[in-house]
Protein backbone atom coordinates (compact mmCIF):
# COMPACT_ATOMS: atom_id res chain seq x y z
CA UNK A 1 0.00 0.00 0.00
CA UNK A 2 2.91 2.75 0.98
CA UNK A 3 4.23 2.04 -2.07
CA UNK A 4 1.05 2.99 -4.01
CA UNK A 5 1.04 5.83 -2.59
CA UNK A 6 4.48 6.90 -2.95
CA UNK A 7 3.21 9.08 -5.85
CA UNK A 8 1.29 11.31 -3.84
CA UNK A 9 4.20 11.94 -1.08
CA UNK A 10 4.56 15.55 -0.41
CA UNK A 11 8.12 16.62 0.45
CA UNK A 12 9.00 17.27 4.02
CA UNK A 13 11.69 18.26 6.26
CA UNK A 14 10.06 16.11 8.59
CA UNK A 15 10.78 12.81 9.45
CA UNK A 16 7.21 11.68 9.13
CA UNK A 17 5.89 11.08 5.71
CA UNK A 18 3.23 13.83 4.81
CA UNK A 19 0.86 12.38 1.80
CA UNK A 20 -1.71 14.11 -0.43
CA UNK A 21 -4.21 11.75 -1.44
CA UNK A 22 -7.28 12.46 -4.07
CA UNK A 23 -10.29 11.02 -3.01
CA UNK A 24 -13.64 11.69 -4.91
CA UNK A 25 -13.32 15.26 -5.85
CA UNK A 26 -11.07 16.08 -3.02
CA UNK A 27 -7.84 15.57 -1.56
CA UNK A 28 -6.66 14.33 2.10
CA UNK A 29 -4.02 14.55 3.95
CA UNK A 30 -1.93 11.33 5.39
CA UNK A 31 0.36 11.70 7.77
CA UNK A 32 2.18 8.70 8.41
CA UNK A 33 4.73 8.55 12.18
CA UNK A 34 7.72 7.40 11.93
CA UNK A 35 11.37 7.04 14.07
CA UNK A 36 12.96 10.87 14.53
CA UNK A 37 15.95 11.38 13.16
CA UNK A 38 18.79 11.11 14.32
CA UNK A 39 17.98 8.17 15.49
CA UNK A 40 20.20 7.67 18.67
CA UNK A 41 19.59 11.02 20.01
CA UNK A 42 15.62 9.80 19.65
CA UNK A 43 15.50 6.65 21.48
CA UNK A 44 18.08 7.71 24.30
CA UNK A 45 15.20 10.85 24.82
CA UNK A 46 12.87 7.80 24.88
CA UNK A 47 14.73 5.63 27.44
CA UNK A 48 15.47 8.65 29.70
CA UNK A 49 11.30 9.43 29.17
CA UNK A 50 11.00 5.58 30.35
CA UNK A 51 12.82 6.02 33.59
CA UNK A 52 10.79 8.61 34.66
CA UNK A 53 11.87 12.41 32.86
CA UNK A 54 9.90 14.43 31.25
CA UNK A 55 10.57 15.56 27.34
CA UNK A 56 8.91 16.59 24.76
CA UNK A 57 6.28 15.34 22.82
CA UNK A 58 7.89 15.10 19.82
CA UNK A 59 10.74 12.20 21.36
CA UNK A 60 7.74 9.85 22.41
CA UNK A 61 6.47 7.41 19.99
CA UNK A 62 5.22 7.36 16.92
CA UNK A 63 1.63 6.01 18.60
CA UNK A 64 1.85 8.78 21.05
CA UNK A 65 2.83 11.92 19.25
CA UNK A 66 -0.47 11.01 17.12
CA UNK A 67 -2.65 10.84 20.16
CA UNK A 68 -1.56 14.17 21.23
CA UNK A 69 -1.63 15.56 17.97
CA UNK A 70 -5.35 14.16 17.79
CA UNK A 71 -6.20 15.74 21.30
CA UNK A 72 -4.74 18.95 20.04
CA UNK A 73 -6.66 19.43 16.88
CA UNK A 74 -10.14 18.33 18.50
CA UNK A 75 -9.35 20.74 21.34
CA UNK A 76 -8.57 23.56 19.23
CA UNK A 77 -11.88 22.68 16.72
CA UNK A 78 -13.90 22.84 19.79
CA UNK A 79 -12.60 25.81 20.86
CA UNK A 80 -13.62 27.54 17.31
CA UNK A 81 -9.97 27.70 15.62
CA UNK A 82 -9.21 26.51 12.50
CA UNK A 83 -7.13 23.43 11.90
CA UNK A 84 -7.74 20.26 9.83
CA UNK A 85 -10.91 18.13 10.29
CA UNK A 86 -9.62 14.32 11.30
CA UNK A 87 -11.62 11.99 9.11
CA UNK A 88 -11.64 8.02 8.85
CA UNK A 89 -8.98 6.82 7.25
CA UNK A 90 -10.23 5.66 3.21
CA UNK A 91 -6.70 2.76 3.47
CA UNK A 92 -8.06 0.64 5.78
CA UNK A 93 -4.77 -1.60 4.97
CA UNK A 94 -3.04 0.57 7.29
CA UNK A 95 -5.28 0.82 9.97
CA UNK A 96 -2.92 -0.59 12.21
CA UNK A 97 -0.05 1.95 11.80
CA UNK A 98 0.18 5.15 13.46
CA UNK A 99 -1.27 7.19 10.85
CA UNK A 100 -3.32 10.53 11.14
CA UNK A 101 -6.04 11.66 8.04
CA UNK A 102 -7.26 14.75 7.80
CA UNK A 103 -8.83 16.71 5.40
CA UNK A 104 -6.16 18.35 2.79
CA UNK A 105 -6.35 22.53 3.55
CA UNK A 106 -5.68 24.18 -0.28
CA UNK A 107 -4.29 27.48 0.49
CA UNK A 108 -1.06 29.40 0.76
CA UNK A 109 1.13 28.90 3.29
CA UNK A 110 2.97 31.43 5.48
CA UNK A 111 6.14 31.17 3.34
CA UNK A 112 4.83 30.89 -0.13
CA UNK A 113 3.27 34.37 0.91
CA UNK A 114 6.50 35.85 2.62
CA UNK A 115 8.79 34.53 -0.63
CA UNK A 116 5.32 35.47 -4.03
CA UNK A 117 7.14 38.61 -5.31
CA UNK A 118 3.64 39.62 -6.88
CA UNK A 119 2.41 40.12 -3.89
CA UNK A 120 1.88 43.79 -3.30
CA UNK A 121 3.85 44.48 -0.05
CA UNK A 122 1.07 46.34 1.46
CA UNK A 123 -1.11 43.00 0.60
CA UNK A 124 1.81 40.71 3.09
CA UNK A 125 1.91 43.32 5.97
CA UNK A 126 -2.20 42.69 6.44
CA UNK A 127 -2.21 39.17 6.41
CA UNK A 128 0.57 39.05 8.73
CA UNK A 129 -0.92 41.49 10.39
CA UNK A 130 -4.37 39.89 10.79
CA UNK A 131 -2.25 36.26 11.98
CA UNK A 132 -0.75 38.04 14.86
CA UNK A 133 -4.02 39.56 15.82
CA UNK A 134 -5.16 35.77 15.53
CA UNK A 135 -2.17 35.03 17.71
CA UNK A 136 -2.83 37.44 20.02
CA UNK A 137 -6.67 37.04 20.61
CA UNK A 138 -5.88 33.10 21.09
CA UNK A 139 -3.03 33.49 23.70
CA UNK A 140 -5.61 36.03 25.40
CA UNK A 141 -7.66 33.53 25.89
CA UNK A 142 -5.50 30.28 26.42
CA UNK A 143 -4.05 32.59 29.20
CA UNK A 144 -7.18 33.49 30.93
CA UNK A 145 -8.28 30.27 31.22
CA UNK A 146 -4.65 28.54 31.52
CA UNK A 147 -4.90 26.19 28.75
CA UNK A 148 -1.55 25.16 27.38
CA UNK A 149 -3.69 23.22 24.68
CA UNK A 150 -4.12 26.49 22.41
CA UNK A 151 -0.83 26.95 21.08
CA UNK A 152 0.98 26.42 17.97
CA UNK A 153 4.93 25.52 19.52
CA UNK A 154 6.24 24.42 15.89
CA UNK A 155 4.61 27.59 14.53
CA UNK A 156 6.82 28.06 11.79
CA UNK A 157 5.80 29.44 8.29
CA UNK A 158 4.93 25.77 6.40
CA UNK A 159 2.90 25.37 9.41
CA UNK A 160 0.46 28.14 8.61
CA UNK A 161 -1.60 28.34 5.72
CA UNK A 162 -3.90 31.21 4.39
CA UNK A 163 -6.96 29.68 2.94
CA UNK A 164 -10.78 30.82 2.22
CA UNK A 165 -10.24 34.37 3.74
CA UNK A 166 -9.39 32.23 7.13
CA UNK A 167 -5.56 31.65 8.81
CA UNK A 168 -5.44 27.60 9.31
CA UNK A 169 -2.87 25.83 11.44
CA UNK A 170 -1.28 22.21 11.09
CA UNK A 171 1.09 19.81 12.30
CA UNK A 172 0.85 20.02 16.74
CA UNK A 173 3.35 17.43 16.90
CA UNK A 174 5.26 19.56 19.44
CA UNK A 175 4.91 20.20 22.93
CA UNK A 176 5.70 20.07 26.41
CA UNK A 177 2.32 18.82 28.50
CA UNK A 178 3.97 20.13 31.85
CA UNK A 179 4.37 23.95 31.00
CA UNK A 180 2.35 26.84 32.06
CA UNK A 181 0.10 28.90 29.05
CA UNK A 182 3.19 31.32 29.96
CA UNK A 183 5.52 29.38 28.88
CA UNK A 184 3.71 27.97 25.70
CA UNK A 185 2.87 31.55 24.62
CA UNK A 186 6.34 32.42 24.89
CA UNK A 187 7.56 29.63 22.92
CA UNK A 188 5.11 30.07 20.42
CA UNK A 189 5.84 34.03 19.45
CA UNK A 190 9.74 32.80 19.90
CA UNK A 191 8.92 30.07 17.19
CA UNK A 192 6.76 32.13 15.03
CA UNK A 193 8.65 35.22 14.79
CA UNK A 194 12.40 33.35 14.26
CA UNK A 195 10.71 31.54 11.19
CA UNK A 196 9.34 34.80 9.76
CA UNK A 197 12.57 36.88 9.84
CA UNK A 198 14.44 33.90 8.15
CA UNK A 199 12.44 34.34 5.45
CA UNK A 200 11.46 38.38 4.93
CA UNK A 201 14.08 40.66 3.32
CA UNK A 202 16.35 42.00 5.58
CA UNK A 203 14.59 45.60 4.78
CA UNK A 204 11.39 44.26 5.87
CA UNK A 205 12.48 42.51 9.71
CA UNK A 206 11.45 45.80 11.69
CA UNK A 207 8.64 46.26 9.41
CA UNK A 208 7.51 42.79 10.65
CA UNK A 209 8.52 43.31 14.18
CA UNK A 210 6.12 46.15 14.11
CA UNK A 211 3.45 45.06 12.99
CA UNK A 212 3.77 42.41 15.79
CA UNK A 213 4.02 44.70 18.65
CA UNK A 214 0.93 46.59 17.37
CA UNK A 215 -1.09 43.23 17.77
CA UNK A 216 0.01 41.11 20.60
CA UNK A 217 0.01 43.37 23.35
CA UNK A 218 0.47 41.04 26.14
CA UNK A 219 2.72 42.17 28.30
CA UNK A 220 3.06 39.01 30.59
CA UNK A 221 4.37 36.97 27.62
CA UNK A 222 7.00 39.90 26.85
CA UNK A 223 8.34 39.80 30.03
CA UNK A 224 9.01 36.43 30.36
CA UNK A 225 10.66 35.94 26.75
CA UNK A 226 12.92 38.76 28.01
CA UNK A 227 13.65 36.89 31.09
CA UNK A 228 14.06 33.63 29.70
CA UNK A 229 16.14 34.93 27.30
CA UNK A 230 18.75 37.48 28.40
CA UNK A 231 18.07 36.90 32.67
CA UNK A 232 18.65 32.97 32.15
CA UNK A 233 21.46 31.18 33.95
CA UNK A 234 25.28 31.17 32.30
CA UNK A 235 24.55 34.80 30.07
CA UNK A 236 28.25 34.50 28.59
CA UNK A 237 28.20 30.79 27.34
CA UNK A 238 24.66 31.51 25.57
CA UNK A 239 25.91 34.95 24.47
CA UNK A 240 29.06 33.46 23.50
CA UNK A 241 27.12 30.52 21.21
CA UNK A 242 25.12 33.58 20.18
CA UNK A 243 28.32 35.80 18.72
CA UNK A 244 29.42 32.71 16.90
CA UNK A 245 25.84 31.79 14.93
CA UNK A 246 26.77 35.82 14.31
CA UNK A 247 29.92 35.06 12.33
CA UNK A 248 28.80 31.82 10.39
CA UNK A 249 25.60 34.28 9.39
CA UNK A 250 25.28 37.69 9.93
CA UNK A 251 21.60 37.84 8.94
CA UNK A 252 20.99 35.21 11.16
CA UNK A 253 18.03 35.93 13.55
CA UNK A 254 18.61 34.74 17.00
CA UNK A 255 16.96 35.00 20.26
CA UNK A 256 18.60 37.66 20.94
CA UNK A 257 17.63 39.69 18.17
CA UNK A 258 14.03 38.43 18.75
CA UNK A 259 14.50 39.76 22.49
CA UNK A 260 15.64 43.11 21.37
CA UNK A 261 13.25 43.97 19.17
CA UNK A 262 10.35 43.05 21.56
CA UNK A 263 11.54 44.20 24.80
Amino acid sequence: MLRRIQKYRISSVHTSAAYKIPLGNQFIFLKFYGHKYPRLNYEVRKFVRHIGLRQPIEYCSPIKRKVFEEEILQHWKVNGYNVPSIIDSPLPELLGFPILTTKFIDGMTLRELIREDDIDPKEKEKKLGSLFCEVSNRHQRALLNNDNKLFHIDSNTRNIIFAQEAIYHVDFEMGRQWESALACASREVLKLLVSIAEEVQPSFKNTMFEIFKDCYRIKEVYQFVNKGIVKRPFQRIHRLRDMKKKRKNPEKITLYDVANYLC
